[in-house]
């Protein structure tokens, strides 16, 4: 399989970040880096990140009057399936 090759772009107010990474650069490849730090977050990844993404979205939904706040939480479970979920998820 040949390698995956992949374009990022920091802006240019993130001066702190092209600092940053200039000198990580200088010590470490930066593609092992980088795929040092997806690793960890793949093993570190949390489903409860998730889940307040999902209330943030069902909270946003009840303040544009999609669903009444009446409805309780219940309601906004049924409101955001699992395909809503997997939406969501991929946008973030």
């Amino acid at each position: 399989m040949p390698n995956a090759r992949y374009t990022i772009s920091i802006l240019s107010k993130d001066s702190e970040l092209i600092h940053y990474i200039e000198n990580k650069r200088k010590s470490v490849g930066l593609s092992a880096y980088i795929r040092e730090l997806i690793r960890k977050d793949m093993k570190n990844q949390d489903i409860s990140d998730f889940e307040q993404i999902y209330e943030y979205v069902a909270k946003r939904i009840m303040e544009n009057g999609f669903i009444s706040a009446e409805s309780g939480a219940q309601k906004v479970n049924e409101f955001i399936d699992q395909q809503d979920k997997d939406i969501i998820t991929d946008l973030f």
